[in-house]
């Protein structure tokens, strides 16, 4: 009797959740959320893609790129900290969900933190 009244009480009460990305996300005090680049100031020293836990950073020091495959960071932080330039930040916000994994990438000559989104072919990918 009381999983049948769990449901119909459920059935008739407002949902848990918020409808993002309609309705903004309430970030916690300190949450990371994701990675951006400064492009004018790097140097491709490279430690950022080394120390990532996840492999999710590549650099392209011939084409002058950096880019990150956000489905596999994690958000630890850890290339902000190594970066001797410190022209990466963590922004406290979400990328918004989507249907295909994508990737970020910074280029020499954009504006400042900017970047453009590739998208991930999933029937290639990981391979």
């Amino acid at each position: 009797m009381g999983m049948m009244r769990r449901s119909i009480i459920n059935l008739f009460s407002r949902p848990y959740t918020s409808k993002y990305p309609k309705v903004k996300a309430q970030l916690p005090e300190g949450n990371r959320g994701r990675v951006e680049w400064n492009m004018e100031d790097c140097i491709f020293c490279m430690l950022c893609q080394k120390n990532c836990p996840t492999v999710a950073i590549a650099t392209d020091k011939a084409g002058g790129t950096q880019s990150i495959t956000r489905n596999r960071c994690l958000a630890c932080s850890r290339c902000v900290e190594v970066c001797p330039k410190k022209c990466i930040r963590m922004v406290p916000e979400y990328s918004e969900p989507v249907l295909l994994p994508e990737v970020h990438v910074y280029v020499i000559g954009m504006k400042k933190w900017d970047y453009k989104v590739e998208r991930i072919d999933t029937k290639t990918r990981w391979r």
